[in-house]
């Protein structure tokens, strides 16, 4: 549920990433509560990450749960892994 603004420091970090990354600030939370994400009674989304092809088909996720850690740098590896 990080903003967009938070998305593109993330990005900048890796000097740029290629793939749109989304946004799920506002309404707070609604991708994460269509992906099974929202933890309601927090109040918050679980920490995870969801790639979804260009075709809108969910390529590969993980969950770490909210105070769970995720390497970045694995996750681009990941992301180009999957290529399209």
């Amino acid at each position: 549920m990080d903003s967009k603004f938070c998305h593109k420091a993330w990005s900048n970090g890796f000097g740029t990433v290629k793939f749109p990354l989304l946004a799920d600030f506002h309404p707070k939370g609604q991708v994460a509560q269509a992906y099974g994400l929202w933890l309601d009674n927090a109040g918050i989304s679980d920490r995870a990450t969801v790639l979804v092809k260009k075709d809108g088909t969910v390529a590969w996720a993980e969950s770490v749960g909210p105070a769970g850690y995720r390497d970045p740098q694995d996750l681009l590896g990941k992301a180009k892994e999957l290529g399209d």
